[in-house]
């Protein structure tokens, strides 16, 4: 078996590279010069699994990978404000933030700083005899900042110098360790529990041109005896915005342009301008209209998954999507959504639905004149269409569900303390295919 080892930024990040450890060699550093300077302005440092190599630029006009020095420093050199919201524990955690509660508002100055770099990451070597595969960030340029941070209610007032990131035109990011004993602010998080602390606390941050979001979190370690257990702690995020479910991003009107692209733009480009041939699974055709419309604000955000594994800066679109073809037999409309990732050449647009249905209901599903299989237990409607190469593609599949025997009538626990079920295991879902259509490609 291959292992992959994700190293990432951020204070999230941390818990890929360090949450199985736990070690001191992981923790936060405190506010103060952060920048990671290096005197001839050539660096190779350390970040998880990876190696970061720094080398210099010339000037902030130098272009790279992910644009100019300047490019970043228009819209990411200003001030920033955003209603921040200071959270509880979860159920089972122990700690409390203090002294703000509640909502409050959060204040982030940047101020350029004297040199620009292209940054680049490489796996460090493997000595351990595992096949572990390292996923390093890709290349990016980095910024030298000043960056000041503070909230109303003054848990923060900390200012230090680090690196702005970015890999995506448009999207900077910083990351910060915070040595909650050495903030200068007023910031303290206590905890219930002797046994518990916060450990790896730190602020990430993303700009763009239309606000800022972020968090400050950490990990809750509770230590007993020879065993130490650890969770995620979000202490605070911003702006908490309604369209990201209160979840960290930014809401985005459909007009607003992000990652070089509207959202208007981006939802057309997985519709159909024209009618689209396809082919039904009993060989009749027809054209199909995909249509797909907004449903409201998009939410941006910054995924800490790699780029592989459809991380990094993103939108997503609550939408409506529309279905009819020409024949009449599929005629529908569904709420879904729309996702897209990256920019330029490795830019991903999905759109995509998905429902499920009584037997009864089966009409519902827009299709015509379906006979379900007697001893179904649902019907199920998968809906998606993406860009590829500048061109829209998608599918839809209409299928039957029977469920096993384990799932509808299931064995009772052993009576033996720990017994778990009376059976070895359960078979999963049975499909039959109904219906299906492709369409472009």
């Amino acid at each position: 078996m291959r292992l992959h080892r994700f190293t990432h930024f951020g204070s999230a990040a941390l818990t890929f590279g360090c949450l199985a450890a736990l070690t001191a060699g992981c923790e936060g550093g405190q506010t103060g010069d952060l920048s990671g300077g290096h005197p001839d302005g050539n660096e190779t440092g350390s970040l998880g699994g990876c190696e970061e190599h720094k080398q210099k630029l010339a000037g902030f006009d130098t272009q790279t990978d992910a644009g100019t020095a300047e490019e970043m420093l228009a819209y990411a050199e200003k001030s920033f404000d955003a209603p921040i919201t200071w959270k509880t524990a979860r159920q089972g955690q122990s700690w409390a933030v203090g002294p703000e509660s509640g909502q409050g508002v959060i204040h982030v100055d940047v101020a350029r700083g004297a040199s620009a770099y292209a940054l680049t990451y490489t796996a460090k070597p493997n000595n351990s005899g595992l096949d572990i595969g390292v996923i390093c960030p890709p290349s990016q340029l980095g910024v030298e900042a000043h960056i000041t941070v503070t909230t109303d209610g003054g848990a923060l007032a900390e200012s230090f110098d680090t690196l702005l990131r970015t890999s995506a035109p448009g999207v900077a990011t910083f990351s910060v360790p915070l040595d909650l004993q050495k903030v200068s602010g007023e910031l303290s998080v206590t905890s219930t529990n002797p046994h518990a602390k916060l450990v790896q606390a730190g602020l990430d941050a993303t700009l763009i041109d239309a606000g800022m979001t972020g968090s400050i979190g950490g990990l809750e370690q509770v230590e007993g005896g020879e065993v130490a257990s650890a969770s995620a702690a979000v202490l605070a995020i911003w702006p908490d915005s309604e369209a990201c479910a209160g979840g960290e991003g930014i809401g985005l009107p459909v007009e607003t342009a992000v990652l070089g692209v509207t959202g208007t733009e981006t939802l057309s480009s997985v519709a159909t301008s024209t009618p689209a041939p396809i082919t039904w699974k009993d060989g009749s055709q027809t054209t199909i209209e995909v249509g797909i419309d907004s449903l409201g604000d998009g939410c941006f955000a910054v995924s800490k998954l790699p780029l592989e594994l459809d991380g990094g800066p993103g939108v997503t679109y609550p939408v409506t999507i529309a279905l009819h073809s020409a024949d009449s037999r599929l005629d529908g409309q569904y709420a879904g959504q729309v996702v897209v990732s990256g920019s330029g050449s490795q830019r991903r647009v999905v759109a995509s639905a998905n429902l499920m249905l009584d037997v009864e209901d089966v009409a519902k599903s827009g299709f015509k004149s379906v006979s379900v299989p007697d001893g179904s237990d649902g019907v199920g409607l998968q809906i998606d269409s993406h860009l590829s190469g500048g061109e829209a593609s998608g599918s839809v599949r209409l299928f039957a569900i029977v469920n096993p025997p384990c799932l509808t009538n299931p064995e009772p626990p052993m009576s033996t303390p720990g017994g778990g079920m009376s059976v070895p295991g359960c078979a999963g879902q049975t499909q039959t295919q109904l219906e299906t259509a492709s369409w472009g490609g």
